[in-house]
């Protein structure tokens, strides 16, 4: 009998009797012959059908894995679908620190004396690059006109990402952003540098800013990151906290290339605060060049120059001289004028109004003055001879004293003409005592020259400030060797032997001996400001008051107004106020050559600036810082009167 080609397939064909063929078998076994005749086949053409339970195998086979797959994209998208989203989230998106805005800081008058300058430097990602990233490099150098060769040996120096170019053109910026899917792995990124007016004039004073090192961000792990930049010196050191506040962040969003797609504030930046100065800048200028032109003259190479305001404590001026640029510190400042700087032996980075220690010569007899008036143990009237010199017996050698030497001999003077010519045995005198006149002794002198605040650091809100130093017996027994001599006592008199003080100690000293006998603390910002708002008001501050009395206070005054009517500093008895004054010539160790000083305060009856004129190594005995004081103060009650 025929067999169908449907043999086997269940529900076509009944053959539930085996030995019966149904008439429905009949009628399809002669369509299906029909139909091979039709197609020229025969039943011998077809494959034996595959047993039954290899198809149910397969179908156990496609469950398994059908069951896998659904319950390995269950538990990614369901149990880990946060980590594998964050994962994916971070592949895209990179959350970066936003540069900090640093705030500015201003004079007393209000003109800008630091700004934030906007530059962009080209930062490049080498995994973005095909092959050695040579083509990309190429066209990037005739976007920014650049030897394509040196920015060749520049990306060998980079590991991985980094900074390949720093400040250019604000076109060429753009010109790099058009055309990023031209240069993958090349970005442009935004930077804020500090850029300082009139930088050679106040480097001392404000400062500069530099990346910081690993120590610090160790010290302030959640402040800084590397690249920061973080003041170094002067008020952007000492003012940090203020001048760099919230740094922010963004999120940075970037194709596989490494290009930039898109950059999103996560956290706003907060801007530092300004800061606003009790400086002067026309009469910081005016001092500088003034010094400047002296020293020329003279053949001095180093010197200083304090101005304050006795009243308040308010530094107007504080020049140091030789000085710096502070813009070189800059990202894109002269390296090589940097170099230089950096290995320059007279220091230019020091400041020397407060971090170097002088002895002050005669600057220091005014307040010697005072002291001896306080302890009662001579009246302004009394006078003392002075033959240009006074000996200390020798107890070994009766015919050989130790001379002490006065610059000039000048006859019988009181306490004010003693100021106003410099009389060094009158000062001698009231220092060590001599010839019957009870002296203050060195305990003495060291305790008044403590209120007037020498021999410790006057507190002024800059770094590195030193203390000075007033020596006395003990000192002198423990470092050198030897007991306190009469003698010791004569030189510390006369601002001479082993004293130290900082040409901002002896300004704030005048001050006390000007303003009613009260020891300021000198301050350099007078308000700190958020934006066009007062944050904190800088307050005088007395340090000590009390201990001198108006009335001696005016003995002494007179006889420095008499240093400039009749003695030392005649010069500036053409200013257009009344001023008084007291000129200095310490002796130093190299021979022929001293320390050149001049405190000077006006107008007389009611001052409101305490100048005072260091010039270091002056050959011969001149009148160079009054030179200097003269122009300044010229130069500074011109412009008030204008």
């Amino acid at each position: 009998m025929f067999k169908s080609p449907f043999r086997g397939f269940k529900g076509k064909v009944n053959k539930s009797d085996k030995g019966s063929v149904e008439p429905q078998e009949v009628f399809l076994d002669k369509l299906s012959r029909k139909k091979e005749d039709e197609m020229g086949i025969s039943e011998q053409k077809f494959e034996t059908p595959l047993p039954s339970w290899i198809l149910y195998l397969f179908g156990v086979i496609l469950f398994s894995m059908l069951f896998l797959l659904l319950g390995r994209s269950f538990q990614m998208q369901v149990i880990e679908g946060e980590t594998y989203s964050s994962l994916a989230e971070r592949n895209r998106a990179i959350i970066q620190p936003a540069r900090v805005l640093r705030g500015v800081v201003y004079d007393q008058t209000g003109e800008q004396l630091v700004y934030n300058s906007v530059t962009f430097d080209v930062e490049i990602d080498k995994s973005a690059f095909s092959e050695n990233g040579e083509p990309v490099l190429r066209h990037l150098a005739d976007i920014l006109k650049e030897d394509s060769e040196y920015l060749l040996e520049k990306m060998e120096t980079i590991d991985s990402s980094g900074t390949l170019v720093t400040d250019i053109a604000h076109e060429a910026a753009i010109m790099i952003q058009i055309r990023d899917d031209e240069l993958p792995g090349v970005t442009v990124e935004r930077n804020i540098e500090r850029e300082y007016e009139d930088g050679d004039y106040l480097a001392h004073l404000i400062g500069y800013t530099g990346e910081v090192t690993r120590e610090e961000i160790a010290q302030n792990p959640d402040r800084y990151t590397l690249h920061d930049y973080i003041g170094k010196a002067g008020l952007e050191k000492y003012y940090e906290e203020y001048l760099a506040k919230e740094r922010g962040s963004f999120k940075v969003k970037t194709d596989a290339s490494g290009n930039v797609l898109e950059r999103e504030e996560v956290e706003p930046v907060t801007p530092g605060y300004n800061l606003k100065l009790w400086i002067d800048q026309e009469l910081q200028k005016s001092a500088k060049e003034e010094m400047e032109e002296v020293l020329k003259d003279v053949g001095s190479t180093a010197g200083s120059v304090v101005a304050m305001d006795p009243q308040t404590g308010g530094v107007l001026s504080m020049v140091s001289i030789p000085s710096y640029d502070n813009n070189v510190f800059s990202r894109t400042g002269d390296k090589e004028l940097l170099n230089r700087f950096l290995t320059d032996e007279e220091g230019v980075f020091l400041n020397r109004a407060i971090e170097t220690e002088y002895p002050t010569g005669s600057a220091i007899k005014p307040l010697l003055a005072a002291a001896a008036l306080e302890e009662g143990i001579i009246s302004p009237e009394k006078q003392i001879h002075s033959p240009g010199y006074l000996d200390i017996p020798n107890p070994w050698d009766p015919t050989n004293p130790t001379r002490m030497m006065d610059f000039q001999a000048h006859g019988w003077t009181d306490m004010k003409e003693a100021i106003a010519v410099s009389s060094n045995v009158y000062f001698y005198t009231i220092g060590g005592g001599h010839d019957g006149q009870e002296g203050l002794g060195i305990k003495r002198i060291k305790e008044y020259l403590d209120y007037f605040g020498w021999g410790v650091a006057t507190g002024v809100d800059l770094p590195n400030e030193k203390s000075g130093f007033i020596p006395d017996p003990e000192w002198k027994m423990e470092r050198v060797g030897l007991p306190w001599s009469l003698g010791d006592t004569y030189n510390t008199s006369i601002g001479q032997g082993y004293l130290g003080t900082t040409p901002l100690q002896v300004a704030n000293s005048y001050s006390a001996l000007v303003n009613g006998g009260k020891l300021m603390r000198p301050q350099i910002v007078k308000e700190v400001r958020e934006n066009d708002k007062l944050a904190e008001k800088v307050d005088p501050e007395i340090i000590r008051e009390g201990f001198l009395s108006e009335e001696n206070l005016k003995v002494v005054k007179e006889g420095m107004r008499m240093t400039v009517t009749e003695g030392t500093a005649q010069r500036l008895s053409w200013l257009p106020v009344e001023a008084g004054a007291k000129t200095g010539t310490a002796q130093i160790p190299k021979e022929g050559h001293y320390h050149n000083w001049i405190a000077v305060f006006a107008p007389y009856d009611d001052p409101e600036i305490i100048l005072v004129v260091l010039i270091e190594e002056v050959e011969g005995i001149t009148a160079s810082a009054s030179r200097v004081a003269e122009g300044v103060l010229q130069s500074y009650f011109e412009e008030e009167t204008n």
